[in-house]
């Protein structure tokens, strides 16, 4: 993979930000030791600190330290650390990206790299605008890719806006609108787990799957990001972005081939889909403690917690309810898919069985320990006829004990070979927003919820008269 990557100088606006201390640095680096870099490269980091070169690389030596894979203590480290370079600017104002200019002839002449752009958007959203329009003012967004972070806009008309602005400066197939969960491995395995297994895609609809659960759960709490939380809440932090991305590789149809536009068109018709969310199947929660968290404000009623009900009205998937869930300070930490089988429509052990047969369902494990687990009803051993359950396991680790690739580092290497396979095209950003729209314009009453539950007994209410899976307390 690695030497089909062009030479190019990469540039990271927000370089002494969280994002980029805590995944861009340490994706980077994992991709220069695995030799997956191209020969001729810089990184370039932008940002308003009054940085020398050897403050970036002493930055990046301490987040690598914090956050990497591997030891960064190597001979691999002083060879990454030559391709770090450090520009001090801004962005705000018309020509004050005039001077970058210069700077990367420089690092073309050094570096080899061709006078080609990669610019990664490590920055809050409400700097994107500018950003583009300086880009676009000097030249530099010719020819170049650009990597934009979630959440993309904060409704429907900012992000149709922003899309506007982009394709002001650059074309759709120079924007590269990321979200980390389509570049993991274990979500990228539910279509090879759906369309090359014959024993699980002919019952892979309506006929057969009772409903479908999505759970993206954190038993961490906002660590800090106040300001950011503030700005989006869970809704347009976790459900507009990683939960209906998920949702359309589970739902969406076969694709004519794993190529980008087949792909992305399977994607959109999914969510076109979907009718737009109705806000009385809408549970909105907030954890105790959320107030006194750092740039919170007092009387907030941003979410924390959110749990949905979404219907697909196609073919496939009519008259299937699924639901989604997401927060902060849950019982585990824990990202699955999770499909509930119909009931037999008979039970012949019911005179003489001791319990009854529950619903079959499968589980694919998305994180931490990626897997698949299909739950089933069997005979327990015995004269009586006992029914019991049974798991048959799949576990990424046991079974492919090779290190997965970080979803960042994976995204990185598409993004600058300019494969747009696992990145969001603009109708998907847009109708996903479309779906979301009536729980945003009408939210649900907000409510309290303890760290290390589950969130709100509405929750429960709302799917019953099932259950959510993984109901495990925090030991």
């Amino acid at each position: 993979m690695g030497p089909r990557l062009p030479p190019q100088a990469i540039v990271i606006f927000g370089a002494t930000g969280d994002l980029t201390r805590r995944k861009l640095l340490p994706a980077f680096f994992h991709l220069y030791v695995e030799g997956l870099l191209p020969k001729g490269f810089a990184i370039i980091g932008f940002g308003r600190t009054d940085w020398s070169d050897d403050a970036l690389r002493e930055h990046a030596l301490r987040s690598l330290s914090e956050f990497a894979r591997c030891d960064p203590q190597t001979k691999d480290w002083d060879g990454f650390a030559s391709h770090l370079r450090y520009f001090r600017g801004e962005f705000a104002e018309k020509g004050s990206l005039d001077p970058l200019v210069g700077f990367l002839e420089e690092i073309d002449s050094e570096f080899g790299t061709q006078e080609r752009r990669f610019f990664y958007c490590a920055t809050p959203p409400d700097v994107y605008e500018p950003i583009v329009a300086r880009l676009g003012e000097t030249g530099l967004a010719k020819d170049a890719k650009i990597v934009f972070e979630k959440p993309f806009g904060h409704d429907l008309a900012s992000a149709h806006y922003l899309n506007e602005c982009i394709h002001s400066v650059f074309d759709e197939d120079q924007v590269f609108r990321i979200d980390h969960y389509m570049g993991k491995e274990t979500v990228q395995n539910i279509l090879a787990f759906r369309f090359t297994n014959g024993l699980f895609e002919p019952v892979w609809n309506r006929r057969y799957i009772d409903h479908v659960q999505i759970t993206v759960a954190e038993e961490i709490g906002i660590e800090g990001r106040g300001h950011f939380y503030e700005q989006t809440g869970a809704l347009r932090d976790m459900v507009q972005t990683h939960l209906l991305q998920v949702l359309t590789f589970v739902a969406m149809e076969p694709p004519t081939a794993f190529a980008p536009d087949p792909l992305q068109d399977e994607k959109v018709k999914v969510l076109r889909a979907i009718h737009p969310v109705d806000p009385d199947r809408v549970v909105r929660g907030q954890y105790v403690g959320y107030h006194d968290e750092v740039d919170v404000a007092r009387r907030s009623t941003v979410e924390t917690f959110v749990a949905l009900e979404l219907r697909i009205e196609n073919w496939r998937w009519a008259g299937v309810p699924f639901f989604l869930r997401t927060g902060k300070e849950l019982a585990k930490k824990t990202t699955q898919v999770t499909l509930v089988f119909k009931d037999v429509p008979f039970n012949v052990f019911r005179d003489v069985a001791l319990g009854r047969p529950r619903r079959d369902h499968l589980t694919i494990r998305i994180q931490p320990d990626e897997g698949i687990t299909l739950a089933v009803n069997v005979k327990e051993p015995g004269p009586d006829i006992s029914l019991g359950r049974a798991t048959l396991d799949f576990d990424y680790e046991t079974e492919f004990p090779s290190e997965l690739l970080d979803a960042y580092e994976l995204l990185m290497i598409e993004a600058m070979e300019g494969d747009h396979t696992l990145f969001l095209r603009q109708d998907n950003v847009e109708r996903a927003w479309e779906i979301l729209m009536p729980a945003l314009e009408h939210p649900a009453p907000l409510l309290r919820y303890e760290p290390g539950t589950w969130g709100p007994e509405e929750a429960s209410i709302l799917i019953e008269p099932h259950r959510w899976h993984s109901h495990t307390r925090r030991t």
